[in-house]
């Protein structure tokens, strides 16, 4: 079983579109679970889930000791099942708090789970439930758009992976840059940048397209829009860079 979580603290940079598209590909060969860990819920909206409707979520799973995870996992329309999130999940991170153990709660949760492959949506900060994240990673993605200031926030980032690697050695961390436009020539000056301060980045892009926004709006996955996108193939070769490189 992979687990791949996707984290950043910086919101708008792709962080859920790519979570929720990764999972979509993979799925269309293999068992995939997506977790949503943030407490926007977009990637439990984008699958077509009412969050007000809830019963069971991520934050039911880690606060419950009697709760079982096979309980908050919902078969989604998308061809991958799904731990859900809504706003209840914001007050987690204070009962985590008191928490025996608390950063291998997912961990121990999810051990037994059968999936070939499961994705986490993090949350957008450097969180108890991010740490449960990367503890049970074996890679953590994050998408980082070429602007001048994406590289803000890296050192805190890099300081939590560093702070979780004696629990998990055989974790690793790569970025992945989105929303890119070529029509741009900053955008391109700070691709040059972003892959000389930050190294290990991914060859792959993810090229803005029209279609990301059609999506979200229409609660679809890039692949369900049936039509062939830059940013559907960027994913496809994303992907498949990830899994080479694993």
């Amino acid at each position: 079983m992979k687990v791949i979580s996707l984290i950043n603290q910086k919101g708008g940079v792709g962080k859920t579109t790519s979570a929720v598209n990764i999972a979509s590909y993979l799925s269309f060969k293999h068992k995939v679970l997506l977790i949503d860990m943030d407490p926007q819920g977009n990637a439990t909206s984008n699958c077509g889930i009412d969050k007000k409707s809830l019963k069971k979520t991520i934050g039911t799973l880690l606060l419950e000791d009697s709760v079982k995870v096979e309980e908050c996992i919902i078969e989604s329309s998308k061809g991958f099942d799904l731990i859900p999130s809504n706003l209840d999940v914001s007050a987690t991170e204070l009962g985590l708090y008191s928490k025996f153990s608390r950063e291998f709660i997912l961990r121990e949760k999810i051990k037994n789970l059968d999936y070939e492959f499961i994705i986490i949506d993090c949350s957008p900060s450097l969180s108890i439930m991010t740490i449960n994240a990367l503890v049970v990673s074996s890679l953590a993605l994050t998408p980082i758009q070429p602007q001048i200031f994406s590289i803000e926030g890296i050192d805190s980032l890099t300081s939590v992976i560093n702070l979780v690697l004696p629990a998990n050695p055989s974790l690793k961390h790569k970025y992945f840059i989105t929303m890119f436009d070529g029509r741009l020539s900053n955008f391109i000056e700070n691709e040059s940048k972003l892959r000389y301060d930050l190294k290990d980045v991914l060859t792959i892009k993810v090229r803005i397209d029209n279609n990301g926004r059609r999506s979200e709006d229409e609660s679809k996955t890039l692949f369900e829009l049936k039509v062939n996108t830059r940013s559907t193939e960027d994913y496809i070769e994303l992907v498949k860079e990830v899994l080479e490189w694993d």
